[in-house]
């Protein structure tokens, strides 16, 4: 069995783009390739000429063509269930790996420790700014929304009946990533930087100025999901994740103002009525807890006006 399948859903990328990411895989060194597959899953677009990858010798390539374009999350779904291997890493089209040792890291920390249900490593971001050059920010280690710089390992991801959500085409890292780590008892963190999300205009979170933060219905959607599993598998946490979301939520909303009002409220009226039962409303309590996270300097949401949390609440 392969000890890790790398799986890379793309949509009509070029075989000179996805030269970039194999290329990453095919150069690290220390590692033995014979324990080591890539899948690629072609996500409804056009077709590629897999000869010309016949250049990358280390690399066992695995390729799978869908018929229609199902999303990212699915199509890492449809990896996941067509490879085998002990371990599962997630990589996309644009990306690459950091250096040519990330892999040996994670190889090294099974070898040195044994195995683990989740591996989590630092991935950096490359962005750009007004005048058009490129920056640099190194995500924190203990990071649980983004596939990247992870090893997942499969038996646990079966055992916990972890999943990419099928109607989640936006956030749906944010759902597997999240339960995935908030369920498992044996993360290792790998303090190294691993991966490389390298900046595309094009890309579902960045195209049409981050036009996905403002579908904040989907989050709702998506969080109404993550807490249906949490009820389910640790409800001694229900209550602390309710409020997390509806504090979040309420910056989000603040600060992206949603695309589809009516959506967002209909998703988020069915989230609080199906947690009626613990949902305590609105409360001082609640109150310090969104001003702690608007005083937080290193959190998402500094100088977001807290003054209109509770009639926010209230208006449920």
């Amino acid at each position: 069995m392969k000890k890790v399948s790398i799986i890379i859903p793309f949509k009509d990328q070029t075989e000179k783009d996805l030269a970039i990411v194999l290329g990453s895989i095919n150069n690290q060194i220390g590692i033995d390739f014979s324990l080591v597959d890539v899948h690629l899953v072609n996500d409804g677009g056009s077709p590629i000429n897999l000869s010309l990858f016949e250049i990358f010798a280390n690399l066992e390539l695995h390729y799978h063509e869908l018929t229609e374009n199902v999303g990212p999350g699915l199509a890492r779904q449809y990896g996941i269930d067509h490879s085998e291997s002990e371990y599962l890493m997630f990589m996309d089209s644009d990306d690459e790996l950091h250096f040519v040792g990330a892999l040996l890291e994670f190889f090294n920390v099974v070898k040195d420790s044994g195995d683990h249900q989740l591996i989590v490593g630092r991935y950096i971001e490359q962005f750009v700014v007004e005048n058009g050059e490129f920056r640099y920010l190194t995500h924190p280690l203990v990071d649980w929304k983004a596939v990247y710089a992870k090893w997942f390992n499969r038996a646990y991801l079966k055992e916990k009946g972890l999943h990419f959500y099928p109607s989640l085409r936006i956030f749906e890292d944010t759902y597997f990533v999240g339960l995935s780590c908030q369920l498992a008892s044996d993360i290792y963190y790998l303090d190294s930087v691993a991966y490389s999300w390298l900046y595309n205009s094009d890309s579902l979170v960045r195209k049409d100025g981050k036009s996905f933060e403002y579908q904040t219905h989907v989050w709702a959607l998506e969080n109404r999901l993550y807490l249906e599993k949490i009820r389910e598998m640790q409800p001694e946490n229900l209550r602390r994740d309710l409020e997390n979301y509806v504090c979040d939520v309420y910056m989000r909303f603040t600060k992206f103002p949603p695309a589809d009002i009516a959506s967002f409220w209909r998703e988020h009226t069915a989230l609080l009525e199906e947690f009626k039962d613990i949902w305590l409303g609105y409360s001082e309590e609640l109150q310090a807890k969104v001003d702690a996270i608007r005083d937080n300097p290193d959190g998402n949401w500094p100088g977001i006006s807290t003054e209109g949390f509770k009639a926010f609440i209230e208006n449920f």
